[in-house]
């Protein structure tokens, strides 16, 4: 796939000097759902696009979602869940999550798909392997943006570059991952149900869980995943795995077929719209990371329709939803960051009292503020009274 991509590149590379109608930096998850987004308006064709990506590479990940129908990127799915499964050392259940559908969809298929089937569809899209340096403001109604090897002129640009005061914010932890793609020698799982949160196998003062993507009755996607402001050893993330396989799947016996690892920012920070130049921020830039979950990619879709539709509207791009879901993360982050014990019990609290298809709506902010008091009245209110009042 590399060699077909860096062909398309140098294929379709030129030197751009003319002013463009839109300029993306960054090729990424949040860039290509804009571009498939502004592709379904008519007068898509007209328009001359530049995308500007310092890399040819992207991380091997899996992106999951819960959507309700069909979903517009339904030909990526790869597999999709009717029942969620949670668990702690001393409860756990598993629940329909009607009207939902929890879906995958693999990085290397979606990013197979965008480079090599959907951009070549389109000779007004042009990718540049080039580093964005600074973007500027050269007029009311104009910017640059500064490449090492060329700038670029147009009167609107998206960014998802995350600014360097993202990682300097007062609550910052990551939530990072290891997991392997196994293959069993007998039928383990059920294919119909993932798990999202399995606590029991949980480190001492850790907030870490397991995390399992069951493709068929005897391969699944299993990772170890945790909140935490340092990044594991490799050793920590495989004795975690390895202590669940034998514990909770009973000594299963197995094969790895691959192996996927990522990690995600998670911060209390003030989030913009716009950058300071004026771009349009977008994906994690825009802050579309939920700060207390890590999912994303539903609301980055989401938020790409959005600006598509205002794009071909001539409408205003600022949109960064309620703000008490950030007050909200704030008072989980700093929970899980002080005393992350607590917060495992929080969480085991959450999912024992409240409906499991309520929490996906609840993260994704969805729910009015009688939802939200009535799943806040049955968790611990000392915890987050402390964070408030700190």
């Amino acid at each position: 796939m590399q060699s077909m991509l860096f062909h398309y590149i140098i294929f379709h590379y030129t030197l751009i000097k003319e002013k463009v109608d839109i300029i993306i930096c960054g090729g990424g998850c949040s860039s290509m759902l804009l571009l498939f987004n502004l592709q379904r308006y008519p007068t898509f064709e007209s328009l001359k696009i530049v995308v500007i990506e310092k890399e040819l590479q992207h991380q091997q990940k899996t992106w999951c979602f819960w959507h309700k129908g069909n979903h517009p990127l339904q030909h990526l799915i790869t597999s999709s869940w009717q029942n969620i499964h949670f668990a702690t050392a001393n409860f756990n259940t598993t629940q329909a999550i009607d009207p939902y559908t929890y879906s995958s969809i693999k990085g290397e298929d979606f990013y197979h798909y965008f480079l090599n089937e959907f951009i070549p569809q389109f000779s007004n899209i042009t990718i540049i392997r080039d580093e964005v340096l600074s973007i500027e403001k050269t007029t009311t109604h104009l910017s640059k943006v500064i490449c090492k090897n060329h700038d670029y002129i147009s009167s609107t640009v998206y960014s998802s570059i995350i600014e360097k005061e993202f990682h300097e914010a007062p609550i910052f932890l990551w939530q990072h991952f290891k997991g392997w793609h196994i293959k069993t020698a007998e039928n383990i799982f059920d294919q119909n149900t993932m798990t999202i949160m399995d606590f029991s196998n949980c480190l001492p003062n850790s907030f870490d869980f397991v995390y399992i993507l069951p493709y068929s009755n005897n391969e699944a996607l299993i990772e170890v995943t945790a909140f935490s402001t340092e990044i594991w050893n490799d050793s920590v993330y495989f004795k975690q795995l390895n202590q669940y396989i034998s514990n909770k799947l009973n000594g299963a016996k197995y094969q790895i077929e691959s192996m996927e690892e990522g990690k995600i920012p998670m911060a209390y920070y003030n989030h913009t719209a716009l950058g300071k130049a004026g771009e349009i921020l977008i994906g994690s830039a825009a802050g579309k990371i939920k700060a207390s979950s890590g999912y994303g990619f539903e609301k980055m879709q989401i938020d790409a329709e959005r600006l598509a539709s205002n794009y071909f509207a001539n409408k205003s791009s600022k949109n960064l939803g309620p703000k008490r879901f950030k007050f909200y993360d704030k008072l989980l982050l700093k929970i899980i960051l002080e005393n992350p014990a607590e917060a495992v019990s929080i969480f085991g609290k959450l999912f024992k009292k409240t409906p499991i298809p309520m929490i996906l709506k609840f993260l994704y902010e969805e729910t009015t503020l009688y939802e939200e008091a009535s799943i806040f009245k049955k968790l611990p209110a000392i915890p987050f009274l402390k964070q408030i009042f700190k």
